[in-house]
């Protein structure tokens, strides 16, 4: 029996089965509904909390390396030192400041906040970072080395600028000549990384820095155990579990929600079987084979899936503004059932389904004996 055919059969028997076609395809929507809503929870939930971690907590695997001043190399050779020891753990992330000493501003409101410290950033190679004006407190300019530096020259640092240097403003490259005139101390460099690893990499590190820095050090005549300060500028490991956990909980709900429809399919195709064993008989007795009864018995669930998952795509279609308003209220963020990744998972979770669904159902029905089947009935 050919595909065609096995279809057009299954068509006209589910025709004279309405109502337990309408079910099963019901619960095949209603599984396939909240595994597309949990995953879109769980998308947006964990999204957000692992922003707030690193907005918080800093980027996973932050480390900040500070170099000793007295090594005397300037900041791109230390830069070719730090690179030869940390990309072999491919850093997302690498960010230059160079700290001035702690000036004390001289105009007023800044002169009664006490010493402050500003750093200029540079990027991984060395170079100026284009400043970017951000928010700064108060209504007054800064005042250094009887320079007026303007407002649009500084902001504060982020929250994750923080994490990996050690700075409350960051100054326009072009006016950080001012800043170097309020103090004869040197200026430091710290270089924050981020490898993106939450198991902790700082005794690797530390060899591979201690590696890279000794012939620096010798030169300088220091030991290279104080060529360099290593400190990680990251936390909040138990709070990252609980996000990995939530994910986990999103995971086991939808693929339970699968699993279940799946358990319903394969009661519904062994009821089929029961009572529709004569037919089975029959058409073994007129020399059909088993991959055909087999075949009857998954294309029945092939249909009810494929319907179930056009009504499914439908309905999220249809309310998908309602959606978004949820997630907008709830999150701050946009939802979307249909998204690529998550109809992907679906078919897995529909192949899931139709191997629970059918494969047994469609061995017990090429089980039975022709003979047998026809006297009873």
């Amino acid at each position: 029996m050919t595909p065609v055919r096995l279809i057009q059969l299954c068509v006209r028997v589910n025709a004279g089965a309405r109502l337990k076609f309408i079910l099963l395809t019901t619960l095949v929507v209603i599984a396939s509904l909240v595994f597309l809503g949990v995953q879109e929870l769980s998308r947006a939930s964990s999204t957000n909390l692992d922003d707030a971690l690193e907005h918080d907590l800093g980027m996973t695997g932050s480390y900040r390396i500070e170099p000793s001043p007295e090594l005397r190399v300037d900041l791109k050779q230390t830069l070719q030192l730090v690179h030869s020891a940390v990309d072999v753990l491919r850093p997302t992330d690498i960010r230059v400041a160079q700290l001035m000493p702690p000036v004390r501003p001289e105009c007023p409101p800044y002169n009664a906040i006490g010493d402050v410290s500003v750093a200029v950033l540079f990027d991984a190679g060395g170079a100026s970072r284009a400043f970017v004006p951000g928010e700064l407190p108060g209504d007054f300019d800064l005042c250094l080395a009887g320079m007026v530096i303007p407002r649009t020259a500084l902001r504060e640092s982020t929250q994750a600028e923080r994490k990996l240097i050690d700075a409350p403003l960051i100054v326009d490259p072009m006016y950080a000549p001012a800043v170097r005139l309020t103090s004869t101390a040197p200026a430091r460099y710290q270089i924050g990384i981020v490898t993106g690893r939450p198991d902790d990499q700082g005794e690797v590190l530390r060899e591979r820095l201690r590696a890279s820095f000794a012939e620096a050090a010798q030169a300088a005549g220091i030991d290279v155990a104080s060529a360099f300060i290593l400190t990680r500028s990251d936390g909040g490991e138990q709070a990252r579990t609980a996000s990995d956990g939530i994910k986990f909980v999103y995971a086991l709900i939808g693929w339970g929600v699968l699993l279940i429809s799946g358990l319903g399919l394969l009661v519904a195709e062994l009821i089929v079987v029961r009572d529709r064993t004569w037919f089975f008989g029959l058409a073994r007795a007129v020399g059909a084979r088993k991959g055909a009864v087999a075949g009857l018995i998954l294309f029945d669930i092939v249909l009810v899936l494929v319907v179930g998952f056009v009504a499914t795509l439908v309905i999220a279609a249809v309310s998908a503004p309602l959606v978004n308003a949820f997630g907008q209220a709830a999150f701050q963020t946009n939802l979307q059932l249909i998204r690529p990744s998550g109809l992907a998972t679906l078919g897995l979770g529909a192949v899931l389904m139709l191997l629970l669904g059918g494969v047994y159902p469609a061995w017990r029905a090429t089980q039975l004996d022709p003979l047998e089947v026809l006297e009873r009935h």
